[in-house]
């Protein structure tokens, strides 16, 4: 499990409040966290 913390603009793109969790699969790198975000919320696609 992964937490990522939003800044404010992105926490009301997404529609959130505080920390988002992720489940990340295989290796644990900067984009696959981008990719699991970006899956879950994709609002936030090319932001």
């Amino acid at each position: 499990m992964i937490r990522v913390v939003l800044p404010p603009h992105l926490r009301n793109l997404a529609q959130v409040k505080g920390e988002v969790e992720l489940e990340v699969q295989g290796q644990v790198t900067p984009a696959s966290v981008l990719d699991a975000l970006e899956s879950r919320f994709p609002v936030l696609r090319g932001t």
